[in-house]
This record gives structure tokens, sequence and C-alpha cells, in this order.
């Protein structure tokens, strides 16, 4: 005998989902917009409310979460939302905004126990991910396909590659931001000869002016490729015998880039580490009252393994980074309210790691790692144990 009720399927589930946790975060935000007008750290919501240090970090993200799927990751359970809730009335604002916030809260656990979300369909929403094993495990098979198909059409692959990000506080003006930018691209090499490609796009500030930067170099002068390589390689952290991989700097209009041929390269595979440093690449923050910002990695070459390293200053105030990938244009990152929509679909293995070392499973030479990153750590003027390590990781 089957089952004559409707199954509820997992985009309605998230479609209800999604409007009851936007509406619980426009109430929580209407409520403290006159508690807190300009806190809007962790530290912040959880001194000035008295509430445990985890459930005040719940509260920020929450409160600046950009997407439902934040949003959702952060959600307090029912204990921690009543004991937010009674904090927040403690400060006395007006009944209606406790009952709305109360209202709100009271219509999503519903949603949760009427549609019988489980645990695991609840963190897929929260992920931007999938509601099954099964098409988890499908995505997977996908994803090593299109890299192989990626691999194919493009004639090149690389075993890995890392991006390392020094974030310090500008030492002229303190309200700024400056950035060591490092790059390594571990074991680059051809499927079929096609001579030099680019295998690397030059960094720049938003406002379009970085000093002391090698992304400055000035092609118009001529220089030897010793003098180049100083403003754009690290020795240390790349393949020996460079001269013999048909290196070239080039400058256009849509940026300054490396070129290069690993097929030239005696080992016929190259390993490549590039920094530089932006000196007051942009305010530390955008408002008085903003705390968030985006950072962008450029991914030119298939590869099996991309790690992504931000090290932020110890000397900064407490930075709670929340992980995401949206898909966004060749030249450019989007920004606007649908970002959400865009979000890369799968499990991102992201948070703080206790080393910046990486695992063995990456290939990339310990040592030549270590090298890269103690040059950005001297371009910052910082020791590389000042300095906490934010990890995402991603496979194909």
């Amino acid at each position: 005998m089957t089952d004559p009720t409707p199954q509820t399927t997992f985009a309605e589930k998230y479609r209800e989902v999604s409007k009851a946790a936007v509406e619980l975060q426009s109430t929580l935000q209407s409520s403290l917009a006159s508690i807190l007008p300009r806190e809007t750290s962790s530290r912040g919501i959880a001194r000035r409310l008295s509430l445990a240090k985890m459930l005040g970090w719940q509260a920020q993200r929450v409160l600046t979460a950009p997407d439902v799927p934040t949003i959702l990751s952060a959600l307090p359970g029912e204990r921690g939302m009543a004991s937010l809730i009674e904090a927040i009335e403690r400060e006395a604002p007006s009944a209606e905004s406790i009952e709305a916030i109360r209202k709100a809260d009271s219509a999503l656990r519903r949603i949760f126990d009427r549609i019988d979300a489980s645990s695991r369909e609840i963190r897929a929403i929260a992920a931007g991910g999938l509601d099954s094993q099964a098409q988890q495990q499908t995505l997977a098979r996908m994803l090593k396909t299109h890299f192989e198909t990626a691999v194919a059409i493009r004639g090149e692959v690389a075993a890995s590659q890392v991006a390392t990000w020094f974030v310090t506080p500008s030492k002229v003006n303190p309200t700024m931001a400056s950035l060591a930018s490092l790059t390594l691209m571990n074991g680059l090499r051809s499927i079929r000869p096609q001579g030099q490609r680019i295998v690397f796009r030059g960094v720049g500030s938003a406002a379009g002016v970085a000093t002391g930067d090698y992304s400055s170099v000035n092609t118009a002068t001529p220089a030897t490729l010793a003098d180049q390589m100083e403003n754009w390689i690290v020795p240390a952290a790349s393949s020996p015998r460079l001269d013999q991989c048909g290196l070239a700097f080039k400058s256009t209009p849509q940026g300054r880039f490396v070129l290069a041929d690993p097929d030239q390269h005696p080992d016929g595979v190259l390993t490549l580490g590039f920094a530089g440093l932006l000196e007051d690449v942009g305010s530390l923050y955008r408002s008085p009252t903003d705390r968030t910002g985006e950072v962008a990695a450029q991914i030119a070459t298939p590869i099996r393994h991309f790690c992504l390293n931000v090290m932020f200053d110890t000397s900064m105030p407490a930075i709670d980074p929340a992980a995401a990938l949206y898909f966004a244009p060749a030249f450019g990152v989007e920004h606007g309210e649908h970002a959400e929509l865009r979000r890369f679909t799968g499990e991102i293995d992201a948070g703080f790691v206790r080393s910046p070392a990486l695992p063995k499973s990456s290939g990339v030479d310990p040592e030549k790692h270590l090298a890269l990153l103690e040059h950005g750590a001297k371009l910052v003027g910082r020791p590389l144990d000042a300095f906490r390590c934010y990890r995402m990781h991603l496979i194909y």
C-alpha cells in the first residue's frame, strides 16, 4: 500500500526555509539597530548583551550575513535563541520588536518541524549544497570528469595552486590595510606542446594604485630577466634553471602577466612562486560600522588541489571569516543582493589552522612553501608567527 501524501521536494524546503530565515534576520536587525548602532563585531555584541562568546559570534553572523546559507550556518539552537532574545529584551527595545523576533523564530522552527527537515538537510541548505548523499557523490564524479575534460581542452595541468595573503595594518595609516600577495604554482606541465602561455596574472589594488609591488614593473624600460625576476618571482620557492623555461613578463591594459613554457625546462615541470606587496590597498573597513570584506583568487590552469591561506596579523581586531564560493566573471567579481544565486554547490573545507604548513596530499615541497611564506612575512615586516592562518581547500 502506497502513501498518498505528496513528498515535499528539497527545492520547496529550501524556499520555505529561506524566506523564514530572511524574516528572522530582518527582525533581529531592526531590534538591535537602536542597541548596537555602531558595534558589529562578535566580541562587542557578546560584551554589550552579556552573552557567551559563541552566542555573540552566532548573533553577529546572523545579523551581517549576506545570504540565506550564511544565516542558517550560524543560527543558534532553540536554547541559544531564547537566551539571545532575553538578552535583547533586557536592553528594553520596544515590546513590538521583541514579539516580532519571537514570531519569526517560531515560524522558522515550525517550518523545520512541518517539512521534517533532517539535520543533514538543514546543513545542506546552510552550505548552499545538495540534498542527498547520492547527489553529493554524483557531483564529485562530475567535478572529476569536468577537471579531466578541462585538462584535455587546455592541454596543461598543475598539481596544486596555493594562494596566500598576508593582511596587515598599514605602517603609515593604521586605518588602511596592506596586502602581501603570494602564489605558488606547483607541478605545472603540458599535456601537448603549446609554447608560452600565461601562468600568472599580477594583482592590483581596488583604487588602481599600488606602490612597491611587482605589478608596477615598467616594461617600457628594457630589463634583464634577473631584474624582472627580482620584482616578480621568488627563486627559493621556484624550480631551478628558470632561465630555461621561456619566462616572459608583459604589461597590457588588461593586466600584467607572466608567461612560461614548461616544455622548455629540463624537467618538463615547473614550480613557480610569485610574491609582491601592495601598500594601503584599501580601508580596513568600508565604513565605521562595516566589518565585512571579500577576497578573490584567480585560477587560470586546471589544478587538482587549490588552497587559499589568509594570514591575519594578530595585531588586528579578531576576525571571523565566512567561507563561500561564488562564480564570477573572468576580470572582476560581481556584487549584488542576489549573489547567493551564483553560489558554488558543494562543501567547503575551511577554517583556522594551527600552522600554515600544507598537508602532504597537496604535493607541495614544504621547503619551497616555507620559503615563500618567509618571503611574504619579510615583505610586511612581521615575523611569520605573528599571523593567524585561515585556510580554504578545494579539490579539482
